[in-house]
């Protein structure tokens, strides 16, 4: 006789019911869209509900889906999995940008930071930010600095992940992970993102040596079997090596190559030898592959479900946005709801809430727009892009 088979939850995947119920997969960063049914099937596949009590004929193309998209497995015994289902704001908060410290081993000329200093977010906080973020329905964590390698007990800091259901990503310059590092990571994150700001001229950005040091930190990250992502900033230098860029990242196996310009301000106000006009820029953006962007929904702007927070755990839009803080880490649904109620506009408000392409680029960078027109404006790095304004 057939031993009784129990549905299980896979290990990385979730539920969450945000906007709408959905299971997301840690690993791969893929989110699936559940109705209610599909919702509740998956509350009970906790390991103590025989098949026979919760699958029925109705739902077995679903349950084929799940199966084979690896959702969830069956097991032969019951064992046990907790599922949690965060209370979450609406709007959700879904990723979360956590700055630990801003000390940075290089001086970019094209930095939003500007200097480098000594802060570094304490280990209590640290912990506190992610439980809660955690609690809220978050899904991705992206931990950056400065250099965040650089904090003093960063690998303490790491050890706190496991204990939560959140996508992980390391945002580095990659010149600080070695062997050894690379396969400590592999331990704690889903995915590493490194900064190239092209080939021959990555060095005259970062500094001189930085690039053949980034380079071998993702060799390292890749032999680690550590799913790698690039980052680039178009700048004056480097427009001519996109082709080039595009061959290498592709023949590196990056999962994603997300392609920004870099707005003015920070170091890159006093280096504005390096900043491209944005009609010009604009044509760059073609580039990039994957997915490298945490898009809005609903009738919101850029960013409606993402904020910031600073290693002196003050909490504001997004990185540009620092000095501007709508609250701090003590309670941070408070201040994503001061954030949502401030800084989180609907594309009626904007003054090109009727141009035909709102809805693909949402307005674009509201901290390029405030810098170009006010915080109402399109930002014309996105007009270019999407034909609106012509390149000149």
């Amino acid at each position: 006789m057939p031993k009784e088979e129990y549905p299980v939850l896979a290990p990385g995947f979730c539920l969450r019911k945000l906007e709408s119920p959905l299971v997301y997969d840690t690993c791969k960063d893929e989110l699936y869209e559940l109705d209610e049914e599909a919702f509740h099937f998956l509350l009970k596949c906790n390991g103590m509900n025989p098949a026979s009590d919760i699958i029925d004929c109705e739902s077995t193309e679903t349950i084929e889906f799940m199966l084979d998209e690896g959702i969830i497995h069956m097991k032969e015994r019951d064992d046990h999995r907790k599922i949690k289902i965060p209370s979450s704001p609406i709007p959700s908060l879904r990723y979360l940008l956590l700055n630990i410290s801003d000390k940075c081993n290089l001086k970019c000329k094209h930095c939003y930071l500007g200097n480098p200093g000594n802060l570094e977010m304490d280990i209590d906080v640290f912990e506190n930010i992610i439980s809660q973020f955690e609690d809220m329905g978050g899904l991705k964590l992206m931990i950056s600095g400065g250099e965040p390698l650089l904090h003093s007990r960063f690998w303490e800091l790491m050890e706190i992940l496991p204990s939560y259901e959140l996508r992980v990503v390391i945002l580095s310059n990659g010149t600080l992970i070695d062997e050894t590092a690379a396969k400590k990571l592999s331990c704690y994150a889903h995915e590493v993102q490194v900064s190239i700001d092209g080939i021959h001229s990555h060095d005259i950005l970062r500094g001189k040596g930085s690039y053949v040091k980034s380079m071998k930190g993702i060799s390292n990250l890749i032999k680690s079997g550590i799913p790698v992502s690039i980052a680039s900033m178009i700048h004056t230098f480097n427009v001519m090596e996109f082709r080039e860029m595009n061959k290498l990242f592709s023949s590196l196996g990056a999962i994603s190559w997300s392609v920004d310009l870099p707005c003015i301000t920070g170091a890159l106000a006093e280096n504005q030898e390096f900043a491209l006009n944005v009609n010009e820029a604009a044509q760059y953006l073609k580039y990039g592959f994957g997915a490298g962007v945490h898009e809005s929904t609903g009738d919101y702007t850029c960013g409606s479900h993402m904020c910031a927070i600073f290693p002196d755990g003050s909490v504001s839009k997004c990185g540009f946005f620092e000095d501007e803080p709508v609250g701090n880490f003590s309670d941070l649904r408070s201040a994503w709801e001061e954030l949502c109620r401030t800084d989180l506009f609907t594309l009626n408000k904007l003054d090109c809430h009727d141009c035909r392409k709102i809805r693909d680029c949402r307005g674009g960078c509201r901290f390029r727009a405030k810098q170009y027109g006010g915080i109402y404006a399109p930002d014309p790095l996105m007009c270019h892009a999407n034909g609106i304004l012509r390149y000149l």
